[in-house]
């Protein structure tokens, strides 16, 4: 590994990560660490399309290219790119053959990232970082690649900021539903994972939220289209009592409205470290086995309100193959409900 004396050279920095949701949001404390080392840099996200929308409330970003270059073709049109936008430092957070080579063809003279894979060749900053086996939150593990390079993380935050109009939306849209944003505190179910964990069976998040309503607080059901199906049962478990906002926001109205409830829960999902980045208390409901495990995938700021199942961590998850599917089931609405009192009481 070789660091660089003069980092006031790093103008024009780019940072590739182009993942899922979660993964982009546990990175932006790598621009916000750049944004305070190099004040003058212009620092460009580069990501998978349908995270722009969230990528642009990173208050520190210049500007966000989505990542619209398949195939051969595509990496010649994104060298070419990178070549005109002449970058001094890319951060590679999420490392694929295609973006290092492009990083590579054009010639951008500092070019970080891991050492163990066999394309790492293509970065002449090696870092020696394995993440499936540092034992590291997800978080922590992006900002060891700027400390790598001599680059102070220790203060580093989201640094998301929503656009006012966002929230006067939102606002607006949960007043249409008897929700007064300003004075009511309100609860978030986010009952979908995009399959990237297990699920906390719809009929606990119905009996959970249930009970929030029998106590009068309001509960809002959120989710994209492919979680129809499981919001549909979590509201048939409510009897139809929640609010149902599945497939009616884009992504800055959905950062506003979980900046707006006082409490979110979900299993391991986008949205979840999304509420935590934004300040909201969240409870996240997690999968047993190592590579979903909360210590790598837990909300950030809050490891303590995580629910996981009594055992040791699995090596993989085998899904309906397994003896103990779905072991999520085993967390209890009536525990998780014992936490969820517990925090919305100290925000009311």
């Amino acid at each position: 590994m070789r660091t660089d004396p003069d980092k006031t050279r790093w103008k024009r920095i780019i940072v590739f990560r182009t993942d899922r949701l979660g993964d982009l949001v546990l990175s932006f404390p790598v621009v916000e660490a750049l944004k305070a080392a190099l004040p003058a840099a212009q620092i460009d996200l580069f990501v998978h399309p349908y995270t722009v929308p969230v990528a642009g409330l990173q208050r520190s970003v210049s500007r966000v290219i989505p990542d619209v270059y398949p195939g051969a073709r595509g990496l010649r049109a994104l060298t070419g790119l990178l070549k005109a936008r002449q970058y001094d430092l890319a951060v590679h957070l999420f490392p694929v053959p295609k973006l290092a080579s492009a990083t590579y063809l054009a010639r951008i003279p500092v070019r970080v990232g891991t050492v163990y894979r066999y394309f790492s060749p293509l970065f002449n900053r090696r870092i020696r970082l394995h993440r499936k086996k540092a034992g590291m939150h997800e978080r922590a593990l992006n900002l060891k690649l700027l400390e790598g390079i001599g680059i102070p993380t220790a203060r580093a935050s989201a640094g998301l900021e929503i656009p006012g109009r966002f929230h006067r939306e939102i606002a607006g849209l949960l007043d249409t539903k008897g929700i007064d944003s300003s004075r009511d505190a309100f609860v978030v179910l986010h009952p979908g994972s995009g399959n990237s964990s297990l699920n906390w069976p719809p009929e606990h998040f119905g009996r959970l939220g249930k009970e929030i309503l029998k106590r009068g607080i309001p509960v809002v059901l959120t989710g994209s289209g492919g979680d129809r199906p499981v919001v549909d049962q979590v509201q048939a478990s409510m009897d139809g009592g929640a609010t149902d906002l599945c497939e009616e926001l884009d992504m800055e109205h959905l950062a506003a409205l979980l900046a707006a409830a006082s409490l979110v829960v979900a299993n391991s999902t986008g949205p979840l470290h999304l509420a935590d980045a934004l300040g909201t208390k969240v409870i996240g409901i997690y999968s047993p086995y190592v590579s979903a495990a909360p210590h790598r995938w837990g909300p950030w700021g809050q490891p303590e309100n995580v629910f996981v199942p009594d055992g040791e961590l699995c090596p993989r998850c085998t899904w309906e193959r397994c003896e103990r599917y779905n072991c999520l089931s085993s967390i209890r609405p009536e525990t998780v409900l014992a936490r969820a009192l517990e925090l919305l009481d100290s925000k009311m």
